[in-house]
C-alpha cells in the first residue's frame, strides 16, 4: 500500500499553470485503458477563462494536491527506502472548482476530480477545496460534475468492465468508496440503453411537425428547450447564455443531428443525437498529438456502431400530446439511418419525467452515477 506525506496545495494560474494542471490531470488517468480522454485542444480552450466566458463568470480555480509517496508493508511499517519510487512530490488529487451565483444554497461545484487510491488523500483534498471555496462565500461542495454540471457529471458505481459511451464519466472502482467515507449522496442518475429496433414503433397522432434542428439555436432562441432537457440532470440551474454556448461548442466537436418539434411554427420540443465515437477517441488518446487530431476529424465522418441521444424534451405545457413519442420515434429512425445498432441516453436523474418516459418505451437502465456533497 502507498501512503503519502508532505502535502502541498497548488492553485494553477496563468497559461503555464493551466498547462501543468492539464498535464497532471491527463497523466493521472492515462494508464487506465477504459478511460476516454476528452478532446485535448478543446479541453485547453475550455479551461482558459479568456476563451470561455462561462468559466470566467464561475470564479474557476484549478487545484491540485502534491505529496511524497512511501510504501508500507504488510506489518504496517515503512519499508527499506521508505519511498515508493519517487524523491519529489507528485500530484495525488486534482480538480476544478466552480461557483454558480444563481444557487441559493451556498454550494460550489467540484469538477474534473481525480485522486490516488488513499482515504487520506481525498480527505486532504476535499478539505483544501472547502477552504478555497469558503473564501468565495460558499459553505458546501457538490461533485464531481463536468465542466458544466449538465455534462459528464457523477461517479460511476457499476459496470466498470465496460468503457462508458461518449460524454459519460469513467472513474476507477475505488473512487465511490473513497467519497462515501466523508461525503453524502446528492443526486443519482442512470444511463439508459436501447437496441435499435428493426421496426419502428407505430406513430401516434400528434399536432407537431418535425423539422431538422440547427444545434447552434439551442444556445440562442431555443435555449428554453435546452433548459427543459437539462432539468433531467438533477438539481442544477438551467444553462444561462454563456453556459449554453459552452455546451454546444463542446458537443459540436463531433457531428450532431437534431430534430425540432413545432406546433404552428412554435418550438415545443427537440432531440439531439451524436455518433458514439468513444472507441476512436480512446484509441487516439483524445487527439493529444496533431496527427491523431487529424485522424479523428476524418474518423468522425465514418460510420460507427452506436449513437448517443444527448438531450431531448418537450416543454411542460405541451406534454401528454404524443410529441415526446414522436420525437423518440424520430430518434430511432435516425439510428436506423445512421446504421447504429444501439442508442445510449443520459445519464438521466432518477425519478424525473425523462427517466419515466425511457422506462415506458423499453430502454434499459444500466450504469449508475452518483453526485456527492459535503458541508463545512
Amino acid at each position: 500500500m502507498i501512503t503519502y506525506f508532505n502535502y502541498t496545495k497548488r492553485v494553477a494560474e496563468g497559461w503555464w499553470g493551466r498547462h501543468d494542471f492539464i498535464r497532471h490531470w491527463w497523466r493521472m488517468q492515462a494508464a487506465d485503458s477504459r478511460w476516454t480522454a476528452p478532446h485535448y485542444a478543446a479541453l485547453h480552450r475550455a479551461l482558459d477563462p479568456g476563451r470561455n466566458a462561462y468559466l470566467a463568470q464561475r470564479s474557476a480555480m484549478l487545484l491540485y494536491l502534491e505529496a511524497l509517496p512511501r510504501r508500507v508493508n504488510a506489518t504496517n511499517t515503512i519499508s527499506g527506502t521508505g519511498f515508493a519510487g519517487a524523491l519529489m512530490e507528485e500530484p495525488v488529487a486534482i480538480g476544478l472548482t466552480l461557483v454558480d451565483k444563481r444557487r441559493r444554497d451556498g454550494a460550489a461545484y467540484l469538477s474534473l476530480l481525480h485522486c490516488a487510491n488513499n482515504p487520506e488523500v481525498i480527505e486532504q483534498f476535499v478539505g483544501t477545496v472547502m477552504e478555497k471555496v469558503s473564501e468565495l462565500g460558499c459553505q458546501r461542495v457538490i461533485g464531481p460534475v463536468g465542466i458544466s454540471p449538465h455534462l459528464q457529471s457523477g461517479v460511476l458505481q457499476n459496470f466498470f468492465h465496460i468503457a462508458p459511451p461518449l460524454h459519460t464519466p469513467y472513474n476507477p472502482p475505488y473512487l465511490p468508496e473513497l467519497l462515501e467515507g466523508g461525503l453524502e449522496p446528492f443526486a443519482r442518475s442512470r444511463l439508459y440503453f436501447m437496441e435499435t429496433p428493426v421496426e419502428l414503433p407505430a406513430a401516434k397522432r400528434s399536432t407537431a411537425e418535425l423539422v431538422p434542428l440547427e444545434p447552434a439555436r439551442l444556445s440562442g432562441d431555443l435555449r428554453p428547450l435546452l433548459a427543459t432537457a437539462c432539468s433531467a440532470n438533477g438539481d442544477f440551474p438551467p444553462p444561462d447564455a454563456d453556459e449554453a454556448e459552452f455546451l454546444l461548442r463542446w458537443l459540436q466537436i463531433w457531428p450532431l443531428t437534431g430534430w425540432l418539434a413545432q406546433v404552428n411554427d412554435t418550438p415545443v420540443g427537440f432531440v439531439l443525437l451524436q455518433p458514439d465515437l468513444t472507441n476512436s477517441i480512446r484509441r487516439a488518446r483524445g487527439g493529444r498529438h496533431l496527427l491523431w487530431r487529424l485522424w479523428l476529424a476524418w474518423r468522425s465522418k465514418r460510420p460507427v456502431q452506436a449513437g448517443r441521444l444527448l438531450f431531448g424534451g418537450v416543454l411542460p405545457a405541451w406534454r401528454g400530446q404524443g410529441i415526446g413519442g414522436q420525437l423518440w420515434r424520430q430518434a430511432l429512425q435516425t439510428a436506423q439511418d445512421q446504421q447504429w445498432q444501439a442508442l445510449t441516453i443520459g445519464p438521466i436523474a432518477e425519478r424525473t419525467p425523462g427517466a419515466a418516459f425511457l422506462e415506458k418505451v423499453g430502454a434499459q437502465a444500466r450504469q449508475q452515477y452518483v453526485i456527492y456533497q459535503s458541508d463545512l
